[in-house]
């Protein structure tokens, strides 16, 4: 079977002919039907997870078909149709049992300790898995865990969004901004999109966000004068407009931080977080309970899918508009 292979650190992968995978106790064998490029896959490539394994399959934003069941497994049946989470967990670590299994002391993530989603079959632990839910495409169930589900945990979770909250989604145009706003909009928040550039704009237009503010670096300044601050910010870049973001908080505002495309550490002003008493969340993939939440926004039809396809062979391709920044939406690769 094909698949993308990441041979050695810092080196580009490369697509070539591998063993399909044996079914074994407690795992699945899953045809994949949809899997999505991440920016996590291209730090992968570049060595910031230390604990990746080489050679290493790629990607762990998938949706497939059960192919094969191991022993010990009754959670789904051959032919039924799968979602997953990025990751494997124990079920028995303090995290695990207060439902936040996101943080499991033994997870092991596909796409990085394990083999991922970039080929035609993956092996998947029957912790990690979903059945799929009607009216759900495949394209929204590859990104329904690392994507709809990571965003619904940053603002439901630990964001606490409420109807009638104003959210401020950095990085709109990108594979998690767009569906930010869509998962906001969802909960009944007055949006406000930020991107560096107007043709970016035109595209977020497609999601009739409340409100789109356009390459102004000291978009605070506009976010207070012109909306009184924000409840929620969901920041998707990281260091480049992290202070902006912050600047843009009311008294008492949560920042929930999902990227941080420079990998730059970012100044911490404490005067500022204290005097206004705001939070800054970190946030880490989906849980069990919102991946079943974005299960659920997608088959009542409140946030879909956005981004464009590619078949698996031009996943190289793929990472390199990811690295660029050029993406609109995500990037689905169909195997």
């Amino acid at each position: 079977m094909k698949a993308v292979v990441l041979e050695e650190i810092k080196k580009n992968p490369i697509i070539k002919d591998v063993e399909k995978p044996s079914v074994k106790r407690d795992w699945i064998l899953v045809k994949v039907v949809r899997t999505a490029v991440c920016y996590r896959d291209v730090l992968t490539i570049d060595g910031f997870f230390p604990r990746a394994k080489t050679p290493l399959i790629l990607g762990h934003e998938f949706a497939g078909i059960v192919e094969d069941v191991g022993e010990g497994v009754n959670e789904v049946s051959k032919g039924d149709g799968i979602v997953s989470l990025p990751y494997t967990y124990c079920g028995v670590c303090e995290y695990c049992r207060s439902g936040r299994e996101n943080l499991c002391i033994n997870r092991m993530w596909y796409g990085e300790n394990l083999d991922g989603s970039f080929t035609e079959y993956i092996l998947v632990h029957r912790s990690s898995i979903m059945k799929m839910k009607p009216k759900v495409d495949w394209n929204y169930a590859s990104i329904s865990s690392c994507v709809i589900g990571m965003i619904v945990h940053g603002l439901k979770e630990l964001g606490n969004i409420k109807e009638g909250m104003k959210v401020l989604v950095t990085g709109a145009s990108g594979g998690v901004g767009i569906h930010a706003i869509q998962v906001a909009k969802a909960y009944g928040a007055e949006v406000i999109a930020y991107t560096s550039k107007e043709e970016k704009a035109r595209f977020i237009e497609t999601v009739k966000p409340d409100h789109i503010i356009v390459g102004e670096k000291n978009f605070s300044k506009i976010v207070k004068k012109e909306y009184g601050g924000v409840d929620i910010v969901i920041e998707n870049v990281g260091e480049p407009t992290f202070m902006q973001s912050l600047r843009s908080l009311k008294w008492g505002g949560r920042m929930v931080i999902i990227g941080n495309v420079s990998v730059k550490p970012a100044e911490l002003p404490l005067g500022l977080i204290i005097l206004r008493e705001n939070v800054i969340h970190g946030t880490l993939s989906s849980t069990k309970n919102s991946l079943r939440e974005a299960l659920e926004l997608g088959s009542k039809g409140l946030v879909k899918a956005v981004g464009s396809e590619y078949s698996l062979n031009d996943a190289l391709k793929a990472f390199d508009i990811m690295r660029s920044g050029k993406s609109r939406g995500r990037i689905f690769l169909k195997p």
